[in-house]
């Protein structure tokens, strides 16, 4: 059987996987830790997925299931009769094409990190319509027709979060000087190759207060700039211990940890077992 190929829709901007099965073909050709915002659409079956290197979700037949970039994904358990596809979208692209309304997926992204929504007959109508415009590269105008299907995708889907914001206990107070800040911040993390560094650090190269930047944070995304730097060094960490054979003092020294044993101690303190623990646990999975 020929092999199915995910469709680069635009290069380095878009790709739609047809099967969510193909998420686990993409080491060869996209980055192990996702640089994309994805949006997975369960038709029929289940599926178990690993996020962040640690937190399972389920999706169900009729639910789409939003993950902002930078999240480690992987499929643990796809049923058999399982119809499910996967749109991945790069964040200058989602900002791009959503314009004045990121600040919508922002939201919801920044607050929950997943986000699971009962799909609607429009999700399978637009499903059934994208996989013939992302699939038609002959036409003329193709860029301009997958970015304008993008557009009113991602704005249903903004649609429906604002409905659901209005049975949240709480609402956005940030201000727009906080989002941009905010938005500086986490690419700042995300290109560090160590990000364990202290709050000040991060704080000096956006040239504002260790203070401000805390407040930013807890006001933009409910948690604290210490508590993101933690989360995306153990993502790292799980990355590093899933996807490659380093040692633990390879990766220790990689992720610039002053020794093995406080990278170990530091690991445990988030994970609650050892990385030698991860490891095997992995391994065991497979």
């Amino acid at each position: 059987m020929h092999k199915q190929e995910p469709i680069v829709v635009i290069e380095n901007e878009v790709v739609f996987l047809d099967s969510i099965k193909q998420v686990e073909d993409l080491s060869a050709t996209l980055p192990v830790k996702m640089e994309y915002n994805a949006i997975i659409h369960c038709r029929q079956g289940r599926v178990l997925l690993e996020l962040g290197g640690n937190q399972q979700v389920h999706v169900q037949a009729g639910q789409l299931l939003l993950i902002p970039a930078q999240k480690l994904l992987l499929p643990m358990m796809v049923s058999t009769n399982v119809d499910s596809s996967v749109l991945l979208v790069s964040d200058r692209m989602l900002k791009s094409v959503l314009g004045s309304q990121i600040d919508i997926w922002n939201r919801a992204m920044y607050m929950h990190e997943t986000y699971v929504l009962d799909a609607q007959q429009w999700s399978d109508i637009l499903h059934r319509q994208g996989k013939d415009v992302f699939s038609g590269k002959d036409k003329l105008l193709y860029k301009e027709i997958a970015i304008s299907f993008l557009r009113i995708f991602l704005l249903i889907i903004c649609e429906v979060l604002l409905h659901m914001e209005k049975d949240l206990p709480t609402s956005d107070a940030s201000t727009k000087r906080e989002k941009m800040v905010f938005n500086q911040f986490l690419s700042l993390l995300s290109h560090e190759t160590q990000k364990r560094r202290q709050v000040a650090y991060y704080a000096e190269r956006l040239f504002i207060s260790p203070k401000y930047l805390s407040k930013v944070c807890r006001n933009v995304s409910g948690k604290s700039p210490l508590r993101w730097i933690t989360d995306s060094v153990m993502e790292d960490s799980y990355a590093l211990l899933r996807n490659t054979d380093l040692t633990v003092k390879e990766i220790s020294n990689r992720m610039g940890f002053p020794n093995s044993s406080f990278f170990c101690q530091y690991f445990r303190e988030q994970a609650g077992i050892t990385p030698i623990e991860y490891r095997n646990k992995i391994t065991n999975q497979l």
